[in-house]
């Protein structure tokens, strides 16, 4: 069935002509938006100025720019046309982002000339050809929009690539997932199955690709008045004076992000009444920030968002189920299946088979394995990567795939999923299998403790302790759990993913040169 992700934004513009599509800030803290109708036009004159470059269907195109309306338009325009939009995780190292830029088969570069002018230290960038939509420079053209045009969303054939989206990674050849059309629809439907929208809502979010969620909704949308590079650092009563202005009925952002608004808005005493939904997603949620959100937002339907690039979402927990049964079992609580996903746990060490029987057997047996996923809305492939492809997606009879999530966990009798941890984040200790999630939530639990993180450092575990805890509150909690001859290393801060500033970034730990207070016995 021919598809466009483009077609609801479109026709949202017709419904809704003059309403709000996006408030935007901008350098100087200023706030802009854009009608949906202007939002149209737009995308019209972006599109035919890509058509007179020489864009084609089937052309990919580079995007280097920050979060900002042209890239939104840009986007959209290029979903439109049949090219294909290829964005870069702003968490990725220097070198990963020049081996994504190398793998992505790109015939254009557009972005922001500030960008783009450096073109020439990135070889690259040599061979593509290079648009800016600010104006030109040395290297690089200008994208020459013209006065009017028409918006066009071609239908396009089945799986048609969409976006590619490099995230960040450590090891390994970057792999770009493909985001087709077909995918980005059903994400876009498995989302509102699970964040039901009302005709009045304005939504706040902190992921920006959510953008395109709203905008096929045709709903308003409002960046938050942070960085978004660093969204764990930002002026909390800016922020919250900007949701309150705007009339924001829906929020939603990172565990780093949510942390720092309850700290500040509690610790002042204020409440957020007019939020009616709260979605947590990006990272594991902790019942003590689940009670924070409860406390804060007092009338809003909060839910946590278990998911990856590759599906979202995977599992939704509320927040008051988080808050009560949170810390009844091992690891994090991460919730039940989604609507449109259906979730397999597959033993460890065991070769993967496409046998439908073994997967849901062993899913219903409570024991540690790696999470599987399968639905509509989990992206089928890799694009241009067969070796990533055959390693992380696991053929279905019925066409599909299982994708292999990387995370390991178990269901419990409520078929409620738990993360113990990641696959390649195992220790082994006293002839022992350690999982990371279940010794450090019991350590972040706690007074004093800020973050803990189990490693193997150096080919020996060791625990890393941010925090004021004193030290023998911790060895009396490791020796109830039979670690006591464990080494500890303390830390001023500890290193987190650069997309979100919610998840401890253990290969960045893990290459650190750390002091031990206590060596193992």
């Amino acid at each position: 069935m021919s598809k466009n992700l483009l077609t609801p934004i479109l026709e949202a513009s017709r419904m809704h002509p003059e309403r709000i599509a996006m408030i935007l800030p901008d350098d100087t803290h200023q706030e802009r938006s854009w009608t949906y109708q202007t939002l149209a036009h737009d995308i019209g004159r972006y599109q035919l100025a890509l058509q007179q470059a020489g864009g084609q269907v089937g052309d990919r195109v580079l995007i280097l720019s920050r979060v900002r309306y042209d890239l939104y338009v840009l986007t959209l325009a290029l979903l439109g046309l049949g090219m294909v939009a290829i964005l870069l995780d702003r968490g990725m190292s220097r070198s990963r982002i020049l081996a994504a830029i190398s793998s992505s088969g790109a015939r254009f570069a557009i972005g922001e000339k500030s960008l783009l002018r450096s073109w020439w230290f990135i070889p690259p960038l040599w061979r593509m050809n290079r648009l800016a939509f600010d104006g030109p420079s040395w290297g690089v053209g200008g994208l020459l929009l013209p006065e009017r045009a028409t918006a066009q969303a071609k239908l396009l054939p089945h799986q048609a690539h969409g976006l590619i989206t490099f995230t960040s990674g450590s090891t390994g050849r970057p792999k770009g997932a493909d985001r087709t059309h077909t995918s980005l629809l059903a994400q876009h439907q498995a989302m509102r199955q699970h964040w039901q929208d009302q005709d009045n809502d304005v939504d706040c979010t902190c992921f920006p690709v959510m953008m395109l969620h709203n905008l096929c909704c045709g709903l308003p949308t409002v960046l938050p008045a942070i960085d978004l590079t660093h969204p764990a650092d930002f002026d909390a009563a800016r922020l919250i004076e900007q949701l309150q202005r705007c009339g924001v009925t829906r929020l939603s952002g990172a565990p780093g992000f949510m942390t720092r608004l309850c700290h500040y808005a509690l610790k002042q005493g204020l409440r957020l009444d007019k939020i009616r939904q709260v979605a947590v997603g990006g990272s594991t949620v902790s019942t003590q920030l689940a009670k924070w959100l409860l406390q804060l937002f007092t009338h809003a339907d909060i839910i946590a968002v278990y998911g990856s690039t590759e599906a979202e979402p995977i599992a939704i927990l509320h927040g008051r189920e988080l808050m009560e049964e949170g810390d009844s079992g091992e690891g994090y609580l991460v919730g039940r299946a989604a609507n449109m996903a259906e979730i397999a746990i597959w033993p460890l060490h065991q070769t993967y088979q496409v046998d439908e029987h073994s997967y849901q057997h062993y899913g219903l047996s409570g024991q540690i394995g790696e999470v599987l996923v399968s639905g509509a809305h989990v992206l089928q492939r890799y694009v241009d990567n067969p070796q990533a492809t055959q390693e992380n997606k696991l053929p279905r009879p019925d066409g599909s795939v299982w994708h292999r999530t990387g995370d390991v966990g178990y269901l419990d009798h409520l078929g409620r999923l738990w993360l113990v941890g990641r696959l390649r984040d195992s220790v082994e200790h006293a002839g022992r299998i350690l999982w990371p999630y279940p010794i450090e939530k019991r350590l972040d639990n706690l007074p004093g403790m800020v973050r803990s993180a189990l490693i193997l450092h150096k080919g020996r575990p060791l625990l890393v302790l941010q925090g004021t805890t004193p030290d023998q509150q911790v060895l009396e909690q490791l020796k109830l759990m039979g670690l006591e001859k464990i080494g500890i290393s303390p830390i001023e801060s500890m290193p987190l993913d650069g997309r979100h500033q919610s998840k401890i970034d253990r290969p960045a730990l893990r290459a650190m040169s750390l002091d031990t207070r206590r060596e193992p016995a």
